[in-house]
């Protein structure tokens, strides 16, 4: 989720594949060939021989996709470096009790410091949030988010694009938030090939 090339480089090992994930997948994938100079067609033809190569059926108008993945001006993040401080520690730990709502407190505080703009303010799937934390989006949506607004954490921004569909098939479920504590990108904790958990635990668990 932050470093974006490591994300597309494990989905092309097979790797971290889920299908209610898999538009994103199939954006990054037509994102990073694009980054490669290929044509249309033959990212569509990459795209469909990943997923026969990991018998991964592809539901979507790939097409579509594609050109999203076009229009997209942004390249792939790489090598991102998020420091999580103690104050970043102080302020999970003075609002949340459970494992799961600081796990996911965490994963937003890292998200905004690698894409919020100067007002704090960042777009994000709660379906890749899911699948990054391996917590069911649902869940994420209804309780662990829902306790992050409630306690201040973060605060939902109204925008048009909220929850904004791609396709009658497929809900995005992308959602723009402010997050409501400093985020200056310090520390002696740091994000490592995206692995928010190992993150999670050398911070709250390991550090008891």
């Amino acid at each position: 989720m932050i470093n974006e090339v490591l994300e597309v480089k494990k989905y092309l090992e097979g790797n971290n594949i889920t299908s209610n994930n898999l538009y994103r997948i199939c954006y990054m994938l037509a994102k990073w060939y694009k980054e490669k100079g290929l044509s249309h067609i033959n990212i569509r033809q990459s795209i469909f021989n990943w997923g026969k190569k990991y018998n991964v059926f592809i539901k979507y108008n790939v097409n579509n996709i594609i050109y999203q993945a076009l229009e997209d001006k942004q390249r792939l993040k790489d090598n991102v470096i998020v420091k999580i401080n103690q104050n970043d520690i102080n302020e999970i730990d003075k609002r949340f009790d459970s494992k799961n709502t600081k796990l996911v407190a965490l994963a937003m505080l890292c998200y905004a410091k690698a894409y919020a703009d100067r007002d704090k303010e960042f777009t994000i799937s709660s379906i890749a949030m899911g699948s990054w934390l391996k917590i069911d989006a649902g869940n994420l949506r209804s309780i662990y988010l829902k306790e992050l607004i409630d306690f201040d954490y973060i605060s939902k921004v109204q925008t048009p694009t909220n929850n904004y569909t791609w396709n009658k098939n497929n809900k995005s479920k992308s959602c723009r938030y402010k997050i409501n504590v400093d985020i200056h990108n310090t520390g002696c904790f740091v994000l490592i090939d995206n692995d928010i958990i190992s993150l999670f635990n050398k911070i709250f668990i390991d550090n008891i």
